[in-house]
């Protein structure tokens, strides 16, 4: 009998047919066979459901669960209350997992006695294949270098034991557009050390009428503001100087969200009115300091751009 400890995949599903069966293929073929696959639909008005019930007829490991449409943060929290695993493995339901991605990621586990892996992943759009991430991998107590985006953690590439996560009630946060998955994963990077496996192991799907979308970031300043309060409220982790964590908040995250607010009002032409300004502060642009990363240049270019071409600071 497979002594491994079995690994609960969710997968939120919410009118993906055109991919979903492709998606559970890739967990169903995994190296790592001792698992269980939990699909929530969330209220789906395709027929993606035949999809999985058909696939459910053939392998016992599906649980296929359906609730009203709530959102992906509900799904997932609904999927976690009703996984069996010892660990907990996420996953898109348009994205795709490489055969070895689970055996790999245990075994790392195993090798460093951490409670949680990483990996990296590709984006993708059809048949063809974009850029790699991360550029730089790092391993520990890594929340600092998750905040300043010197690494990328991609909620499909992550494997955590459950118990991190229902032993301190973390849940994802619905009502979010736009990084319905940070706070979650935040507090487990401060509550728990991270291995990785430094290769591609997942695929990040791009769909051709998304490309172009961008999203109102402005909530989610709200959202980094719960988690200081957050941070300051559970007791102080040893392996982390809770004073640092606060200062990469407040002087690289949020100005960070507010110089892509105020970057994509002003190219747009539109003039930020008293809603915006209350929700994005001017001064949050000039508090910024960038981190020695490509994504820290370029919010440093835009910045810039934001303070001398469209003589922003005559408004700070």
């Amino acid at each position: 009998m497979d002594s491994s400890p079995l690994i609960s995949v969710i997968i939120p599903m919410y009118n993906t047919r055109d991919f979903i069966e492709q998606t559970v293929k890739s967990v169903l073929t995994q190296t790592y066979s001792r698992l269980e696959v939990i699909i929530v639909d969330d209220g789906s008005r395709d027929d993606g459901a035949k999809l999985v019930q058909a696939l459910q007829s053939d392998d016992s490991r599906i649980k296929y669960i359906y609730q009203e449409n709530q959102g992906v943060s509900a799904a997932r929290n609904n999927a976690v209350a009703n996984s069996s695993g010892e660990y907990l493995a996420f996953l898109d339901s348009d994205d795709l997992w490489k055969p070895d991605k689970l055996e790999k990621q245990m075994n790392r586990i195993k090798a460093t006695g951490m409670a949680a892996c990483y990996c990296g992943y590709q984006m993708f759009c059809g048949d063809e294949m974009g850029k790699a991430f991360p550029e730089r991998y790092f391993e520990g107590s890594i929340l600092a270098e998750v905040i300043q985006e010197k690494v990328s953690v991609w909620t499909s590439t992550v494997v955590i034991k459950k118990s991190v996560v229902t032993d301190n009630k973390i849940e994802f946060r619905p009502g979010l557009n736009w990084s319905e998955d940070m706070e979650f994963f935040c507090k487990l990077m401060y509550l728990s050390s991270f291995c990785c496996v430094r290769e591609t192991l997942a695929l990040y799907r791009q769909r051709p009428n998304s490309l172009s979308y961008l999203p109102d970031r402005a909530p989610e300043i709200g959202l980094w503001k719960d988690i200081i309060n957050w941070i300051s409220s559970v007791p102080i982790q040893n392996k982390y100087d809770r004073q640092r964590i606060l200062k990469v908040i407040e002087k690289y995250k949020l100005p960070s969200i507010a110089i892509f607010c105020t970057y994509q009002k002003l190219i747009s032409g539109e003039a930020p009115d008293e809603d915006f300004l209350s929700k994005v502060p001017p001064r949050l642009v000039c508090d910024y300091r960038p981190s020695l990363s490509t994504t820290g240049f370029k919010l440093f270019v835009k910045k810039l751009l934001i303070l001398y071409k469209y003589r922003y600071k005559n408004k700070v």
